[in-house]
């Protein structure tokens, strides 16, 4: 290169300046160096204007029919509080949503502000308080199916009177919340407003402590629950919180009833009027309802429910628990009927025994044991399985000192009473033990070897755990062991078919999602030293499920494959499996606040 090129070679430092018209001129004077530095700068440029190009247009160029799915993804359900006290929490499934959400994406610019105001279901939830907020609401809506959340607050009733006359016709769900006796008779005035369409109806009381609420139920002048004029043959759902009043009417479409903390003199005799009104009844809960004569309460005949198929008794004394059990008798339920029993006291015990050895439950195919630890208490449950029926018992313990019973970790004594006879164990093909199985564990819940030990058509023995989590550092090891298996050297061993054994480690649910590296070693040192005894020779099938969290050894699966015949190793990146349950366990109308939430339950 001559030193006239030399000259007029472009300086590295002057390229950013110069138009592709002078450096196509000065291409063939550019070292390779040069080159590539102009062609790394021409990509960025590149980047920079599409990026540009695109921002010229950005959500205003989307479909204003994928604007519409965007924005329904935004409110999430109403969960409302009012200060520290929450008011409504939706029992069933809701289409109430928080419409407060989108507020600020329509002051974002006028077209989603067009967007948004042209979907009315995206304004179809309308709770009743005093800011200009609750009639704009009414206003964008006023075509959909309102969705109404009623509180009370200074100027309520005039506010209620003014929409609730105009827009009754158009509410498809309907619910009270923090109401007092004394606002009663304004109520009964409102229900004289037609709601033919009126598909989910709740009535939730004041909070309080058991006294308050046994002294403010003696307040009410009636026991009868309103309903809007035309509601009675269309509604769905019902859910009834903290207050005295009942339905009174035929309800020939409800599917679901939840009545919770309620009481009332002759509650028990007018919940059972109720149910009868309710030939239709799919689910049904009833949750801490205290009758104050229930010294005189006689046993009932029992109620022919023939859609039935989900039933949840939560903490009811022994008078309501023997009361609704002789009601609902499962030879009066549907052919195919799941029943819980969530109960806080060991007095219950006898009437829930009995219960399970009723004659009209068909032979279990499945049972399960299961521990569940929250804080300082341990919940102990039973579920058995069979073809058309569940049964689950769930019992409170305290984990620290003596429990409610007078009983220092009672679980092993209240599984014995509760044991149905062997006679109805004989068809047991899997036995689900969840949360019993560790080092501290083995001497409480032994008792449960000498049941699995007795089962003769066992064919699956699946041992579950996710109490570890959190305990432990990253440096431990989870030692899984065999102390739930029988021993084929034991006399009373019957447990021939018993084949395969299935593992499952990881977190609980709570913790499993925010922990997705691997912290802990499952070691199966203990199952080794343990299976070269040669009690457990009958095992020929080890599978091993375990969370993103645990690791294994290479080392320990080879030896583990010199015992078994095979040896299936699985990560489960979801949540644990659990015990299948029937599909009519799955309720589709369940909601996010429901007996989902309460621990010790299965649905």
């Amino acid at each position: 290169m001559d030193s006239d090129m030399e000259h007029d070679a472009p300086e590295s430092m002057h390229i950013e300046n110069m138009t592709l018209a002078q450096l196509q001129r000065e291409a063939p004077h550019m070292s390779n160096d040069m080159i590539e530095r102009c062609l790394d700068l021409l990509v960025q440029t590149a980047a920079n204007i599409r990026e540009i190009a695109n921002g010229r247009e950005p959500l205003c160029a989307v479909p204003v029919e994928i604007l519409h799915r965007i924005m329904e993804a935004i409110p999430v359900p109403l969960y409302y509080r009012d200060g520290s006290i929450d008011t409504f929490q939706p029992f069933w499934h809701s289409a109430t949503r928080d419409s407060a959400r989108l507020v600020p994406l329509t002051q974002t610019c006028r077209h989603l502000r067009r967007v948004a105001l042209s979907d009315p279901l995206l304004w179809s939830t309308v709770i009743t308080h005093p800011s200009l907020a609750f009639r704009s609401y009414a206003w964008r809506n006023d075509s959909a199916p309102l969705a109404v959340v009623m509180t009370p607050f200074d100027g309520f009733t005039d506010i209620l009177d003014a929409f609730y006359s105009s827009h009754a016709h158009r509410v498809r769900e309907l619910h009270f919340t923090d109401m007092v006796h004394g606002r009663i008779d304004h109520l009964q005035s409102l229900m004289k407003f037609s709601s033919p369409g009126l598909r989910s109806y709740t009535f939730c009381g004041e909070n309080g402590f058991e006294r308050d609420l046994l002294k403010m139920s003696l307040r009410w002048p009636t026991h009868s629950l309103p309903l809007p004029s035309g509601s009675t043959a269309t509604l769905r759902d019902i859910h009834i919180l903290r207050i005295p009043l009942l339905p009174s009417s035929p309800l020939p479409q409800l599917t679901h009833l939840a009545l919770c903390e309620i009481y009332m003199r002759g509650l028990h005799i007018a919940i059972a009027n109720v149910l009868s009104l309710c030939p239709s009844l799919e689910s049904l809960v009833l949750s801490s309802l205290f009758d104050i004569d229930n010294a005189s309460i006689q046993d009932p005949q029992p109620l022919y429910m023939k859609e039935l198929h989900r039933l949840t008794m939560r903490d009811l004394d022994v008078v309501a628990l023997r009361f609704y059990l002789a009601l609902l008798a499962s030879n009066g339920t549907s052919s195919q009927s799941a029943t819980q029993l969530l109960i806080g006291a060991d007095p219950t015990t006898p009437f829930v025994s009995q219960w399970l050895s009723l004659e009209a439950f068909q032979p279990a195919t499945s049972i399960a044991f299961t521990r569940t630890e929250l804080y300082n208490h341990d919940w102990m449950s039973f579920t058995r399985v069979s073809s058309d029926h569940v049964a689950h018992v769930s019992r409170e313990f305290f984990s620290r000192g003596f429990d409610r019973s007078g009983t220092f970790r009672g679980s092993p004594r209240w599984y014995a009473k509760l044991m149905p006879p062997r006679e109805s164990l004989l068809d047991v093909r899997e036995v689900w033990v969840a949360n019993s199985v560790s080092k501290e564990r083995d001497v409480e819940f032994a008792f449960l070897q000498p049941t699995i030990a007795s089962l003769p058509a066992l064919e699956t023995l699946v041992l579950r755990d996710h109490s570890h989590g959190g305990g432990h550092s990253e440096r431990d090891s989870i030692f899984p062991g065999l102390s739930m298996c029988p021993s084929m050297l034991d006399p009373s061993f019957q447990s021939h078919r018993l084949k395969t054994l299935r593992l499952i480690y990881g977190l609980r649910p709570s913790r499993h999602r925010s922990h997705t590296s691997p912290k802990w070693r499952l070691s199966f040192k203990t199952m080794l030293t343990q299976l070269k005894t040669g009690a457990y020779d009958y095992l020929e099938h080890l599978v091993v499920q375990m969370g993103p969290q645990l690791v294994v050894c290479e080392t320990d699966l080879a030896l583990l494959r010199a015992h078994f015949t095979t040896v299936q190793l699985e990560n489960v990146d979801e949540d644990l499996p659990e015990m299948p349950l029937p599909s009519y366990c799955d309720d589709p109308r369940a909601g996010p606040y429901g007996s989902q939430g309460w621990v010790g339950s299965i649905w």
